[in-house]
């Protein structure tokens, strides 16, 4: 499935080879024979989502690095795997200097904890902003209060915990249908209830997104600032994600509830584990790329969401660098 943005679904068992100068994906029947071939132009791809059992070889691998293609893997049960991004001559050169200047501010405590504070920030307004759109009551005050006076990571983390339980019971008076999609309780790997599973399948395009923008600037997305790098590879992205899984992620699970385009027909049980169908999976992309293409007005600029993220990036690059201050994007 390919719907703009420059990115594509594999969503079918197959084989993903370089043919000459190009892609082609080889779809599989039950028996792994080629039923179909399908050319995936080099030059209209970015990123390629791999959902199924997918074969590929070191001569198709060095050809999409070369090119600046970026893969995202998921397991049989769509949780995230990993991400595969080329680090090839023809990719944006890091900075020494900008790389220098992040772990400096990594390790001065007063900085760290500045742009974590911002982060969460981000997060609790913008979630807020949801309710309200919703006319939902929802008190911010304790919440900034409390953030403010933080002064460790740990309790930013329990600050951001406590927005996030009471933010998540809201929900219960956005989404209309509490029969299939009522919250309880927020539940990761793996997720327990149909809306744990869409919270978190939307969750995870957002991370990969933002990834996929901090990769286009001089940022390095191994170090973060709230999320502790140490025990993960990357964690920057999962900062910057905090400010736009609200604006982004939540109002379109908000939006396909409530207009009832994605239902409890579009999950299924496979060994105990909740998925989604492909058709649902479907839905869910096409909503997201839809989003990810419409533009906004901020200043005299028009740009897509993307280009937004790419700018939230940029501002705390000059945080980083020149020590200039940082407020988050707030809708």
């Amino acid at each position: 499935m390919q719907k703009n943005d420059r990115t594509h679904f594999l969503m079918r068992a197959g084989r993903l080879r370089r043919d000459a100068n190009n892609l082609k994906f080889d779809t599989y029947d039950e028996e792994f024979n080629v039923i179909s071939t399908k050319p995936l132009p080099i030059k209209a791809i970015d990123e390629i989502y791999i959902l199924a059992k997918v074969d590929l070889d070191s001569y198709t691998m060095a050809f999409i690095a070369d090119h600046n293609i970026v893969l995202h893997f998921f397991s049989a049960y769509q949780s995230f795997r990993g991400n595969f991004f080329p680090n090839t001559s023809n990719s944006v050169n890091k900075s020494g200097f900008v790389l220098l200047q992040q772990l400096r501010a990594f390790d001065d405590e007063v900085h760290r904890l500045y742009l974590a504070k911002q982060f969460t920030k981000g997060q609790i307004l913008n979630g807020a902003n949801n309710c309200k759109k919703y006319n939902v009551e929802f008190e911010t005050e304790s919440y900034m209060q409390s953030l403010e006076k933080t002064k460790s990571i740990n309790e930013i983390m329990a600050v951001e915990g406590a927005f996030n339980k009471n933010y998540y019971q809201a929900w219960n008076k956005i989404i209309k249908n509490q029969r299939s999609f009522k919250f309880v309780k927020r539940t990761k790997r793996p997720p327990t209830d149909k809306l744990n599973s869409l919270i978190s399948y939307v969750n995870t395009r957002i991370y990969n997104i933002v990834l996929s923008e901090i990769y286009k600037t001089e940022l390095d997305p191994r170090i973060g600032f709230l999320h502790e790098p140490n025990y993960r590879s990357l964690s920057l992205h999962l900062d910057i994600a905090e400010i736009f899984k609200p604006i982004i992620g939540d109002n379109i699970i908000f939006t396909l509830l409530n207009k009832n385009e994605i239902t409890a027909k579009d999950f299924k049980t496979d060994s105990g584990r909740i998925k989604f169908t492909n058709e649902g999976v479907k839905k869910i992309e096409l909503k997201i790329i839809k989003k990810m293409t419409e533009q906004i007005i901020i200043g005299e600029q028009k740009l897509t969401w993307r280009q937004v993220i790419r700018r939230e990036v940029n501002r705390i690059k000059r945080n980083i660098v020149e020590t200039s201050e940082y407020e988050p994007f707030i809708t």
